[in-house]
């Protein structure tokens, strides 16, 4: 079963464009609402579950990766309307995808220390930071997909508004905090997405009341590695490639010749 497309989503992008860029580009992220329907959200969501009835394919019991090769369903979601248009208005037009995964976390196993999910890149000597009109050089941006409601008490994703323009990593174990600001946690409701910056500080916040069931994916700018295990000698399925658009045959990494 294929995803619908998101036509009012991707409406409410193309309107309010500029402001959703200028957010990205100040805090670090945006939380966008109701960016899936109801039956997109179930669909994707027993897929999820369905990937966790299969054995553990390296990563460990909270993750399964390469959700496109597992179901159809995932590979519309590589592309979704109004999401890959803001991507591609950060990356750039030749960025792709580097990973996508699902993870189904509960209390006591979540991934709770504070991190970046790249290198930084553009790190800063002490005591200096950029001027605000300068935008952070963006080369990645992660993405997660709110399958359930997800409250205070199920662990939402924790961001430091504005720490991607900090030049450094946070401490993982100590409360962090950037120019007098702390965590926000991105509560939400299913079909909802946190859409980051990869420098931004982040975490997953500490569950106590359930399973949290989300969906993730990374893209980068054309010259960042794509992490497809097992890496060095991953293939993409053949099937998948002849069925995808030009559009999305690029995303999975078939770039033209010569592109850098």
């Amino acid at each position: 079963m294929s995803i619908k497309e998101g036509v009012g989503f991707s409406q409410q992008v193309d309107r309010h464009r500029d402001e959703l860029l200028a957010q990205f580009h100040r805090q670090g992220y945006l939380v966008l609402r109701n960016v899936l329907d109801a039956d997109q959200i179930e669909v994707l969501k027993q897929g999820v579950l369905a990937a966790f009835d299969e054995p553990d394919d390296g990563y460990g019991s909270i993750i399964r990766v390469q959700m496109f090769e597992r179901d159809p369903i995932f590979e519309d979601m590589v592309d979704f309307p109004g999401v890959i248009d803001l991507l591609e208005a950060i990356l750039g037009t030749n960025c792709h995808l580097c990973a996508q995964a699902a993870a189904k976390t509960s209390p006591g196993n979540t991934i709770g220390e504070w991190h970046v999910d790249d290198d930084v890149r553009f790190p800063l000597p002490s005591g200096y930071e950029l001027p605000p009109e300068i935008p952070m050089p963006c080369t990645g941006v992660h993405l997660i997909y709110y399958l359930v409601d997800v409250p205070l008490e199920l662990g939402p994703t924790q961001l430091v508004p504005g720490s991607h323009r900090s030049g450094f990593e946070p401490a993982p174990y100590e409360e962090p905090s950037y120019k007098g600001q702390g965590p926000v946690s991105a509560v939400g409701r299913a079909g909802d997405l946190v859409f980051y910056h990869h420098a931004v500080w982040h975490r997953g916040g500490p569950n106590s009341a359930g399973t949290r069931v989300t969906l993730h994916a990374a893209y980068g700018s054309r010259f960042i590695a794509q992490r497809f295990y097992p890496f060095m000698n991953y293939r993409l399925p053949t099937e998948i490639l002849e069925r995808s658009s030009p559009r999305r045959r690029r995303l999975y990494g078939l770039h033209p010749r010569g592109d850098d």
